[in-house]
């Protein structure tokens, strides 16, 4: 059974594709109504991180909502919140020890954006008032997430809507102007921030960036030294920093938080996604607490509230999460898979004619589609390769994640891979399996 617009009642995404219902899931697995099955390459949205169907998980949301399942954070705290909270502060970079608990990515970096914001008032420079972003980059679809997302296609539709928000480049070193990306990026892109908040002359509050960049780029790593050559910029103009790991933190790249494996430390760091593996909706942020210490000095508030806010129902899934971590020794499944992972991708798309660039880290690639391997050209939008390929892909049973527009801001094709975190190798081989047997067979 398949359902297509004008079919049913719901507001489908893409209104001209035939959409399978599913039944069920387990494990890698999906299952439609028609017996078929998927598996699922991309763990959905980037957020299905151990799987479908895990009673453990469902098992302890249950217990919880049996007990209580939403309460006011404006009112009340609750047990799993706290405990929730402590764990993650353990994990996170040195200093992060204060977390609030939300529905959404796009709400978290709302709300951590708020919180930046805010801060420079309590702090008396009221005048800053710009962000700093990186193209490409994404960081959600509320309006200011939006208008923070470094992909210029966006602005066509909702231009008139969005805030204006500064830009510098992110290091996706198959693009790069750097020609000895590792040696000489740090010190290029550094400088070209430091260019820019010279310019903004005292006007910006936060820069934000994701610590391995996920869809817009490719899986993209940043070279050696560069985050701590960009925090050294920031200090120098007291501009704070914030670290996206929606998609790339909850253990996505065999480190717990993605800060870790690429040397962030940040001053706000926002989660979701994995957080919850995808049974109930769950994001967070977490922050210095000498940076709460100043909202207490400075009138005792967060000025940021949503009615999901801290709910127990939420908060006890992440705790789930973290108890199935340690039972299962998932991040060392991480380490040893994602390197088989990433080291069989090198090697099977190396000879792929289309295929100009691998990158990734731990359960996270990226595999850039190109016209011309030599030149590194783009396919023309108008021939939609990544949208073509990975339908193809979907009839072939592997549900992977399309990108587009990261060459040039409207031309460039990418293929995301992000199984769940408990995938085998028997389970990431049948992966690489599909997708050369499709790259093979498919023509542009």
């Amino acid at each position: 059974m398949t359902v297509r617009f004008p079919q049913g009642n719901v507001l489908l995404r893409d209104l001209h594709r035939d959409y399978p219902v599913v039944s069920h899931g387990r494990g890698v697995w999906l299952f439609d109504t028609d017996g078929r099955r998927y598996l699922d390459a991309s763990s959905g949205a980037y957020i299905a991180a151990l799987g479908h169907g895990n009673t453990e998980i469902a098992d302890a949301i249950h217990s919880q909502m049996s007990r209580v399942a939403y309460v006011n954070g404006l009112q009340f705290t609750s047990g799993p919140t706290e405990e929730l909270a402590t764990r993650l502060s353990r994990l996170s970079p040195a200093g992060l020890d204060r977390a609030s608990f939300l529905c959404s990515g796009s709400e978290a970096v709302e709300a951590a954006i708020k919180l930046a914001r805010q801060l420079a008032t309590v702090r008396g420079d009221g005048e800053r008032d710009k962000l700093v972003a990186r193209v490409p980059g994404y960081h959600g679809n509320t309006l200011f997430a939006l208008s923070a997302s470094g992909r210029p296609h966006y602005k066509t539709v909702f231009g008139p809507l969005l805030s204006d928000v500064l830009t510098v480049s992110a290091p996706y070193a198959y693009r790069s102007p750097v020609d000895d990306f590792e040696r000489d990026g740090a010190d290029y892109y550094a400088s070209e921030l430091r260019d820019l908040l010279i310019a903004e002359r005292g006007r910006v509050f936060a820069f934000i960036a994701e610590p391995v960049i996920g869809s817009s780029a490719g899986a993209a790593l940043p070279p050696a030294g560069y985050f701590s050559a960009m925090a050294a910029v920031c200090r120098e103009f007291g501009v704070l920093m914030i670290a996206d790991e929606v998609l790339s933190g909850a253990g996505r790249v065999g480190t717990f938080f993605a800060s870790e494996a690429t040397g962030f430390s940040p001053d706000i760091l926002v989660f979701g996604k994995g957080i919850s593996a995808g049974y109930v909706p769950l994001s967070g942020l977490i922050v210095r607490r000498e940076l709460v210490d100043e909202l207490v000095a400075g009138g005792g508030s967060f000025m940021h509230s949503q009615t999901w806010m801290q709910a127990p129902v939420m908060t006890a899934a992440g705790v789930a999460v973290l108890d199935y971590f340690e039972r299962h020794g998932t991040l060392q499944n991480v380490r040893r898979v994602g390197s088989h992972m990433q080291v069989e991708l090198a090697s099977r798309l190396s000879e792929q004619s289309v295929v100009g660039n691998v990158s990734g880290m731990g359960m996270l690639a990226g595999i850039e589609l190109v016209a011309d391997r030599r030149t590194r050209e783009p396919f023309a939008r108008r021939l939609r390769v990544a949208e073509r390929f990975s339908a193809r892909l979907f009839e072939n049973g592997l549900v992977v994640w399309s990108n587009t527009g990261q060459a040039n801001g409207v031309d460039g094709d990418l293929v995301m891979l992000a199984p769940p975190l408990i995938a085998d190798r028997e389970e990431v081989d049948h992966m690489i399996d599909v997708l050369v047997a499709t790259l093979s067979d498919f023509t542009v």
